[in-house]
């Protein structure tokens, strides 16, 4: 069944249920599916198609949500990108991805019209150049049309922090099947009000986006996170299930009088990167529900852990919950290795993507006998629970020695006056630096640092050189940005 099949289901079994809450506007599905179809009608009216790649250039908002349901219907492929990135990205992002077809903001809009041979713009701003995403519509789409699920639906972008982001291939057919592996993993109904926020135009973002929708629940945007604004939500709309990525919970952990009356009914899960375990014991004494999850945006999620049922297993991010996602561990000879030893963490799923778009290299390199290559290191216990140690390109690699920069973050972090670190390493001729970057506070300096690294570290773990910053800089999904580091270096 099709996203707009699905949605339609569920407007004629809830019709006055909330199904849509956007900066304190409530939707019933009634309204928001009666939005899709006049939103379905303004984009055949200027000629939107199964033919047409449209580049979507907005925030978490109403326009970004229809645009993802009302495209579905039309069979077209979907470009979604932040507005976060510079224009540069976004013109070579279009270039790459062969767009025909834009909605935009009027700015964005002007700046594309100028610089590509595009006819179709959909501004979601009033302007007398372009055409309006709002305008009225009268309603000439056929319920009954038949949509291909198999088609390219979704082209995103890869979340890596160091290399080029690889633009990824999503059918309708995978994200129903990821939607469904979602909600039976964390038990997902039409009572729960999911709040989404992280960028939808990303896989972990417009995964919680379709959890809701899809299940028949409630689903609450945040446009950007805020930890006042996300506590607020929770307790007016009596939240009951969240996504965060382990930059935000530790925000949370942060804002203490948020956090002192925080509480999910469902659960909380921590994505897209390790979390510590001084941030796992906080949410526990809390009493929260909590989940860690593993997985990427070309394979989903394929490993979760109830940390808080399993303190045994505090440091591992969970095991396989389906029989079909198989785990693997791999050697840099291409072997599959026993229990307890690291290398490369491959998997079989029946979530991974279609593919990279226009990359026939990278499509060809990404697998070995079916497994898909993650990228990252870790390795499985005898119970099968699976350990992340660091991303593959991440590791440093000094005088034979092999170094996981995440050991050095987490050791250091043990330290209550430290906030946020960062280690990266740097390769010469001459030999290899270990960097480490500290979130500059009151009650630190460089001689505290030197001492917490000579107590706690090992001595091929030791700094070379100690850089204080203002803040760690993040990607849009919370993920420490190493590419930003190194331009601090140079």
């Amino acid at each position: 069944m099709a996203l707009f099949k699905i949605l339609e289901r569920n407007f004629k079994k809830f019709p006055k249920k909330f199904a849509f809450i956007d900066e304190e506007r409530k939707y019933s599905y009634e309204e928001f599916f009666n939005l899709v179809l006049n939103t379905i009608n303004n984009l055949k009216k200027n000629n939107f198609n199964k033919n047409s790649k449209v580049l979507i250039i907005e925030e978490n908002n109403l326009s970004h949500v229809l645009s993802l349901f009302s495209l579905s219907y039309l069979n077209s492929t979907i470009v979604p990108v932040g507005n976060y990135y510079t224009r540069e990205n976004l013109l070579e992002i279009a270039k790459s991805t062969e767009i025909n077809c834009i909605i935009a903001g009027k700015k964005n809009c002007l700046y594309f019209k100028r610089r590509l041979k595009i006819k179709n713009f959909l501004c979601t701003d009033k302007t007398k150049i372009f055409s309006f995403f709002y305008s009225s519509c009268k309603n000439e789409i056929s319920l009954k049309k038949k949509i291909d699920i198999n088609k390219n639906y979704i082209i995103t972008l890869s979340s890596g922090s160091t290399a080029k982001p690889k633009p990824i291939i999503y059918s309708q057919k995978i994200k129903i099947i990821r939607y469904k592996l979602f909600k039976d993993l964390y038990k997902i109904n039409a009572n729960d009000v999911t709040i989404v926020t992280s960028p939808i135009d990303h896989s972990l973002g417009m995964r919680t986006l379709f959890l809701p929708l899809l299940s028949g629940g409630t689903c609450i945007l945040m446009r950007k996170f805020r930890v006042q604004e996300y506590c607020d939500l929770i307790r007016k709309h009596k939240v009951t299930f969240s996504v965060l990525v382990a930059n935000q919970i530790y925000e949370l952990l942060k804002n203490k009088s948020c956090f002192k009356n925080f509480y999910l009914k469902k659960g909380l899960v921590s994505a897209s990167a390790k979390l510590f375990n001084s941030a796992k014991n906080q949410l526990i004494r809390k009493k929260i529900n909590l989940y860690e999850m593993y997985g990427a945006a070309e394979i989903g999620t394929v490993t979760s852990i109830n940390v808080s049922k399993n303190k045994k297993f505090l440091k591992s991010v969970g095991k396989s919950y389906q029989k079909n996602i198989d785990i693997k561990i791999l050697s840099n000879e291409n072997k599959f290795l026993p229990n307890n030893r690291i290398g490369e963490i491959v998997c079989k799923t029946p979530g991974k993507f279609k593919g990279y778009f226009n990359l026939i290299k990278e499509n060809n390199d990404c697998y070995y006998k079916g497994y898909f290559k993650t990228g990252d290191l870790g390795y499985l216990d005898n119970n099968k629970y699976l350990y992340f140690k660091s991303r593959k390109k991440n590791i440093i690699r000094k005088n034979g020695i092999t170094i996981y920069p995440e050991d050095i973050e987490n050791n250091i972090l043990k330290d209550k006056r430290v906030e946020e670190v960062a280690v990266i390493g740097k390769e010469s001729k001459l030999d290899t630096k270990i960097y480490l970057f500290v979130k500059k506070n009151l009650n630190i300096d460089h001689l505290y640092i030197k001492n917490i690294c000579l107590k706690k570290l090992s001595t091929f773990q030791l700094p070379d050189e100690i850089f204080f910053v203002k803040s760690i800089p993040k990607t849009n999904l919370g993920k420490i940005s190493k590419k930003e580091l190194l331009i601090k270096i140079k």
